[in-house]
C-alpha cells in the first residue's frame, strides 16, 4: 500500500468538507411565499416587527413632522412630573445622558418645554413645559389615544393587559 502524501491524508474537517453539500443555487420563483425561519418565533423579531407596525401608524395619524414617540414619551414624563431632573428622564426612558441633553436642547429650541435651575442644588435644572408645550402635548394625547385604540383593536381588553403586563416585565 503506497503512503498518502501530507497534503492527501484525509483529516476530520477535510472528510466533513467534502461531505457538505454547497447551498442550493437555483433562481426562486417569483412571487413564492417567503420562508421565515426560526424569525417568527424569536422575541427580537417580533418586538421589531410589532414596533414598526406602530411607528407606520404613527406617522400615518399624526405624522413625522410632529413629535416623534420617543420624544413624545419625554414630553409626557415632563407634563407628569414639573421639575423633573434630566437625570430621571433618561433613566425613565432608557436614555443615555448625552441622548436626553440632546433630545431636551432641541424641544427647548422647539419652545416646547425649559430648564430652570434649582435653588437647593444649583447643579441639577428641572424641566418644565412651557404653555405651547402644554397644548401641543395635550393635542398629541388626543391623537396618540385614538392611535392606542387603533392597535389595542386587535386585542380583548384582557389580552391588552396582559400583552402590556408581559412587555413591561421585559423592561422593568
Amino acid at each position: 500500500m503506497a503512503a498518502m502524501a501530507v497534503s492527501e491524508r484525509a483529516t476530520p474537517a477535510a472528510t466533513r468538507a467534502r461531505t457538505r453539500r454547497a447551498p442550493l443555487r437555483t433562481e426562486r420563483v417569483v412571487g413564492a411565499k417567503v420562508e421565515l425561519g426560526c424569525l417568527p418565533r424569536l422575541l427580537g423579531y417580533s418586538l421589531r416587527r410589532a414596533h414598526l407596525a406602530s411607528w407606520r401608524q404613527y406617522v400615518a395619524l399624526i405624522g413625522e413632522q410632529t413629535l416623534r414617540p420617543g420624544l413624545f414619551s419625554l414630553m409626557v414624563l415632563v407634563g407628569s412630573n414639573p421639575g423633573i431632573a434630566q437625570i430621571e428622564l433618561g433613566t425613565h426612558l432608557g436614555i443615555d445622558k448625552a441622548s436626553i441633553v440632546a433630545l431636551l436642547d432641541r424641544l427647548e429650541k422647539a419652545g416646547l418645554l425649559e430648564r430652570c435651575r434649582s435653588v437647593r442644588d444649583r447643579r441639577r435644572q428641572g424641566i418644565f413645559l412651557t404653555n405651547k408645550g402644554a397644548a401641543e402635548l395635550e393635542t398629541l394625547i388626543v391623537q396618540v389615544r385614538a392611535l392606542e385604540r387603533q392597535l389595542a383593536s386587535r386585542f380583548t381588553r384582557p389580552e391588552m393587559e396582559q400583552l402590556l403586563g408581559f412587555l413591561q416585565r421585559l423592561y422593568a
